[in-house]
């Protein structure tokens, strides 16, 4: 079974390729151009690497949020455009539960952050993969507060956990910081969550998926204050 995964939810974004549940190859770039410009010649690159056709993949896995707004749309517009061309089983992910999983090994929780900007986040806490809460977007002072219940380790990951690592050490004492290089969502891990459900059966279609915000975009909030 092949499974494509496909990440544009931040500033780091990219594509693997997974082969029963074994990495075949992956593309990852941390770098300030638009992922319109980038994501189809990596996904291009990718798969004429590993010498197979997009009519070969048998699901593709993609984010569908929250972070970046427009980063989001691209890429599930491609996910949605390649399973609506192929007829192939689609699987979302919000950007929290990726990122809860790639580090579903740490004998902790997992307080997956994303920099919702002006020191708001989208979080939740995971163990073992599986979330703790339900997921939010709010002040940092709630990840405080819930970390301070937790009796066990916090990993703290994501570009929220990196904007706001200091301030999050002086309020949170157990918690613990990956380098910025291993904090990065890897696309593998997207691929992985989306494999391990579609052998569960669980999986979409083109037309049921949609972006996942969490809250109001500028255009709208603007938008509603004029009404």
């Amino acid at each position: 079974m092949y499974v494509l995964g496909i990440d544009t939810s931040t500033l780091t974004g990219g594509v693997a390729l997974l082969k029963q549940g074994e990495l075949v190859g992956e593309s990852v770039l941390n770098i300030r151009t638009t992922h319109s410009e980038r994501l189809l010649p990596a996904l291009e690159i990718l798969l004429e690497q590993a010498n197979i056709t997009p009519q070969e993949l048998d699901g593709i896995a993609v984010v569908t949020g929250p972070g970046s707004f427009t980063g989001i749309r691209i890429g599930v517009a491609t996910a949605k455009g390649l399973a609506y061309a192929l007829d192939h089983p689609l699987v979302g992910t919000t950007t929290l539960e990726a990122y809860g999983w790639q580090f579903k090994y740490f004998p902790g929780a997992v307080i997956s952050l994303i920099d919702a900007r002006r020191e708001q986040v989208y979080w939740q806490a995971f163990e073992a993969g599986e979330g703790l809460n339900e997921p939010a977007h709010g002040p940092l002072s709630d990840v405080y507060t819930y970390c301070a219940r937790l009796s066990r380790p916090c990993l703290f990951v994501g570009d929220g956990a990196l904007a706001y690592a200091e301030r999050i050490g002086e309020q949170v004492p157990t918690g613990i910081f990956p380098s910025p290089a291993l904090s990065l969502l890897r696309p593998s891990a997207v691929a992985d969550l989306g494999y391990t459900r579609l052998l569960q059966g669980n999986s979409s279609n083109a037309f049921a998926l949609n972006p996942t915000y969490m809250r109001k975009t500028e255009a709208e909030l603007k938008w509603q204050e004029k009404a």
